[in-house]
């Protein structure tokens, strides 16, 4: 126990933040989780990521836009991970105020405390898509970890199976729309099988490290998938990429972190996004469980 390493999960209250701190914990380490609100750890998620409440060792409440509340974050902590990220565009605060500085702030942090090593989750080739501020932003932050001397490993997740939830929710509602022909591909990846590749990056030397889930699939049959899950026919409109870029436009003045998402969401599904195949959970088994679910309250 006098040997036990100690981690920082940052963002510990998301759908990856919550398969992190499991599996740090399965595997014998000393968890410090930082979040903004303490009751999501209590409770299984929307996308059945697992309560974590009653695994973690010490609950700090912080707010990585608000550097005051992160003062002495990384004490007697020997690995941050960090998945701190603006994931819905109702936050008021910015893309570069969250995945950039927010970030920035926890990485300060660590510097002064000595940490071993620092694990940052970005995205696939967001290298090629710094044209989206959100990516640019955690892109800006990959280059401050290289810079700063840390130890570090970056993780590039393709997409999770999460984000896949939009198709069943689309399809529980009678209808999916595609943005362009659906024929791209990716690899999406369960929230377990990324965590599992986060925390064996705390002894590997690898420096970025891009996983996918094993099952390489077009959108459109995504959203097949969807409705067969849900025993319906397929009914699934596709738009025009161009359509949607020229009605996203007022977004842009009226509320820009909407605008982001939406130009996210547009290049993802007009470009192929596979990663080395990792992990064992399959799509099908996914969307069965998040059905049942769903189904027997509310839909989100």
């Amino acid at each position: 126990m006098m040997n036990m390493k100690k981690v920082l999960v940052a963002g510990a209250s998301g759908y990856l933040g919550k398969y992190v701190v499991s599996e740090f914990k399965m595997r014998g380490y000393w968890v410090r989780a930082l979040v903004r609100n303490p009751d999501k750890l209590k409770v299984t998620g929307p996308y059945l990521e697992p309560a974590v409440n009653n695994v973690i060792d010490e609950i700090i409440i912080g707010d990585v836009t608000k550097p005051e509340t992160l003062s002495g974050i990384c004490k007697d902590i020997d690995i941050v991970f960090s998945s701190i990220g603006i994931t819905k565009p109702t936050e008021k605060a910015s893309f570069m105020d969250v995945d950039y500085l927010g970030n920035k702030i926890l990485l300060e942090e660590a510097l002064r405390e000595s940490v071993e090593k620092f694990i940052f989750v970005s995205v696939f080739n967001g290298e090629r898509f710094t044209y989206i501020e959100a990516i640019k932003a955690k892109e800006m932050f990959v280059k401050e970890l290289e810079s700063s001397g840390i130890n570090y490993t970056v993780i590039r997740p393709t997409g999770f199976f999460s984000d896949m939830s939009q198709f069943l929710q689309m399809a529980i509602r009678g209808r999916v729309y595609l943005i362009g022909n659906g024929e791209n591909v990716m690899n999406p990846i369960h929230g377990a099988d990324v965590a599992k590749i986060c925390v064996d990056a705390v002894d590997i030397d690898e420096k970025d490290i891009p996983v996918g889930g094993p099952e390489i699939l077009k959108y459109v049959d995504i959203a097949k998938l969807a409705f067969s899950v849900l025993g319906k026919k397929p009914k699934i409109t596709r738009i025009p990429a161009w359509l949607i870029k020229f009605f996203a436009l007022p977004l842009r003045i009226m509320h820009k972190n909407y605008y982001v998402m939406m130009k996210f969401l547009i290049a993802a599904m007009t470009n192929n996004f596979v990663a080395p195949a990792v992990g064992t959970h399959r799509l099908k088994n996914y969307f069965e469980e998040l059905k049942n679910h769903w189904l027997s309250k509310p839909l989100i």
